[in-house]
């Protein structure tokens, strides 16, 4: 088969770092994608979902499609996942979203058009898939049962439109319009070759965000259900109740493969299980934090429990604008949980500042909140 130009050259860009590399998996071709650990580093060295491609039967899938590809998003994620596909001479059936980010749909529009595949997505992330515009107003917020005047107060934000996306970080950073041309549940099954894939609806993350497990293989396509920290929207957008039975419903596969949506791929039921129950106990362990901070200083901001409890910033948690919108945002989640729990309650302080102070279910000993004795409180994996 004779091969298409390299989208860098028909775009006339004949300098692009080609940093992407294919590994071979037990389904077909991985091509691992990093994550920038700044905001300057979305565009260089670049973000980037890990793409997917299995394969059987002379019939293919991609799981994501990566970061946009374009002279000035050099990144060559799209020439990577072209070769893998020329190479193998398959025929690309279907693309499936994990969800609506930017670094997982930005070559779908590319990908659906040249190979004519069918774009799967679940109908929650499906509207800001199909039109991410739809980030820069807050019909998105509300249409997911949220009130963003509520929500920016409870951030200390100055007010509704400081929840929403720029116009100019959209139009930078995804490609669209793209099609979704069906919607999947969890639990449906997708037929590939001979395989048969099982859709899992693993929200959390974003409302509609999907994984793929192949039980032929015992391999799972995890998307973002790996990311830290997540939610990284605020409340209901992001919800913590959802994560964590997503993660719990991944458990209960005893896959033998993880592919995350970022970084390296886990081989072995025991690492898989280790890498999934480690996402548990980061957000068990923040719930931890929040409350035993509440509990030494009382009545505390959204910021002020963030100076506390992401002390060391997070490899995936970056300040933009001086803002840190991903643990700020996970923080607020979590929040809106214990609230629901009983454990905290909202209240407006006197400078007019929504803060959140623990409740009779919330309240520790002083035993359990000193610092003397906390290194043996720590939870480790043996706790889960």
């Amino acid at each position: 088969m004779r091969k298409k130009k390299r989208f860098a050259e028909q775009e006339g860009n004949m300098n692009a770092e080609l940093l992407w590399a294919t590994m071979d998996m037990p389904d077909g071709v991985a091509i691992p994608g990093p994550h920038g650990v700044s905001a300057d580093s979305r565009i260089r060295p670049g973000t980037s979902s890990g793409v997917y491609l299995l394969a059987s039967g002379g019939e293919a899938l991609l799981v994501d499609t990566g970061r946009r590809t374009a002279p000035e998003y050099p990144t060559g994620v799209l020439d990577a996942t072209c070769e893998a596909i020329d190479e193998r001479g398959v025929d690309l059936q279907y693309i499936l979203q994990t969800h609506f980010h930017y670094d997982h749909v930005g070559n779908t529009r590319y990908l659906r058009d040249r190979y004519g595949a069918t774009v799967l997505a679940h109908k929650r992330d499906r509207p800001v898939i199909e039109d991410p515009t739809l980030l820069t107003r807050t019909e998105y917020i509300e249409s997911m049962g949220g009130d963003p005047a509520t929500i920016a107060g409870e951030l200390t934000l100055r007010g509704p439109s400081d929840l929403t996306a720029s116009d100019t970080l959209v139009r930078e950073h995804w490609n669209y319009p793209v099609a979704v041309d069906r919607t999947v549940v969890g639990g449906e099954t997708i037929e590939l070759g001979e395989p048969e894939l099982r859709v899992l609806h693993t929200p959390g993350h974003t409302p509609g965000h999907l994984s793929l497990y192949n039980p032929s293989s015992g391999s799972l396509y995890l998307g973002d259900v790996m990311h830290w920290p997540t939610p990284l929207h605020p409340h209901p957008v992001g919800s913590v109740a959802e994560q964590l039975a997503s993660v719990e419903k991944c458990l209960t596969l005893d896959a033998e493969y993880l592919f995350p949506g970022h970084g390296l791929p886990r081989c072995g039921a025991d690492a898989v299980k280790d890498y999934l129950k480690d996402l548990l106990l980061r957000q068990r362990q923040l719930e931890d934090r929040i409350l035993l901070v509440l509990n030494r200083h009382g009545r505390l901001t959204i910021p002020d429990l963030h100076a506390e409890t992401f002390v060391i910033t997070e490899r995936y948690d970056y300040a933009s604008d001086g803002w840190f919108g991903n643990s700020t945002n996970c923080i607020h989640s979590h929040l809106r949980g214990l609230l629901e729990a009983g454990k905290v309650d909202r209240v407006e302080r006197e400078d007019g500042a929504i803060a959140w102070e623990v409740t009779g279910d919330g309240r520790r000993s002083e035993a359990e909140v000193g610092v003397s004795g906390a290194y043996e409180r720590t939870k480790t994996l043996s706790d889960l």
